[in-house]
């Protein structure tokens, strides 16, 4: 799918072009990429993420059970000469049963090398490794993040390159001007993925994404993703809301932002796995950073 669901939020910065009218869809897809991940370098960010079973009463969706409810802490920082690489972790604060579990990913702008993911389980003291590019390991792909409908997938940034674009309409959504452009993933990038192809709901005159439908590999709907309550934060888009259903489980994770800083010292070492193990180092470095958040 090519929606990058970031560990924290969907973060873009405000743009108005003239020219709009007479970009193709790739140029459109490149654009919101562009400004998305030259808005900013580095992150700290706290989140809530609620996951439950849902159910239909009319046109309204709501919870049909309690929601399991997670709060995580998570650090981004652009990497490698250009600033086109990104090392992301995101660890878990509550609830306190699953305490310290983590996730650490490196993402390459090479499209010939994959995204590596480290797990670490604080009860087990283990840390696993998924490759994204691995296309037998089924487990890889459809992997939850941190038990919720979002996958690791998900939270990868899409290559342009690795995709097709097609403008399938102009319409008015959340009474925004959009386009819906049409994204499918190459042979190459379709061995790795669990999706066949998505819409995507962009946002003519900010180039924000509004809304995501994607397909799973037998074309069958599975998932949409919608962004809302959108604040330009340090003259960053940044959406505080974001929904997830899942409409093959009937399952939704709604994901909320509680407090976010851009443009932060992140040091190189704190993007490793000895953050993952290494308990009191991790702290010590995150009581440096949680010093820039702001709500």
């Amino acid at each position: 799918m090519n929606l990058k669901v970031p560990v924290c939020v969907i973060i873009l910065v405000f743009s108005i072009t003239s020219i709009a009218f007479t970009m193709t869809a790739k140029e459109i897809m490149k654009k919101v990429d562009k400004i998305s991940t030259e808005s900013t370098q580095s992150s700290i960010q706290k989140t809530t993420l609620s996951t439950c079973k849902y159910g239909k009463t009319g046109k309204k969706i709501t919870c049909v059970e309690k929601p399991q409810v997670k709060v995580l802490e998570g650090v981004q920082k652009d990497t490698g000469s250009s600033l086109k690489d990104s090392k992301a972790i995101s660890i878990i604060l509550q609830p306190i049963g699953e305490k310290g579990i983590a996730m650490l990913s490196y993402e390459y702008d090479d499209p010939d090398e994959d995204t590596e993911t480290w797990l670490y389980f604080s009860e087990e003291n283990k840390v696993r490794k998924i490759v994204s590019g691995d296309s037998d390991d089924e487990d890889a792909k459809k992997q939850a993040f941190f038990g919720t409908e979002f996958t690791i997938e998900d939270m990868e940034s899409p290559k342009t390159d690795e995709y097709s674009y097609k403008i399938m309409k102009e319409t008015t959504y959340q009474k925004r001007p959009v386009w819906i452009i049409e994204s499918i993933p190459s042979p190459k990038r379709a061995r790795k993925s669990e999706y066949s192809k998505s819409y995507s709901w962009i946002d003519k005159e900010r180039f924000i994404t509004l809304k995501v439908l994607a397909y799973n590999r037998r074309s069958v709907k599975y998932k949409t993703i919608t962004m809302s309550k959108y604040q330009l934060i340090n003259k960053v888009w940044t959406a505080k809301r974001v929904i997830v259903k899942n409409m093959l489980s009937n399952r939704l994770t709604e994901m909320k932002l509680s407090e976010i800083t851009f443009n932060i010292d992140v040091p190189d070492a704190f993007l490793t796995k000895r953050t993952l193990t290494d308990f009191a180092f991790r702290e010590r470095e995150l009581e440096k950073l949680r010093k820039y958040l702001t709500q």
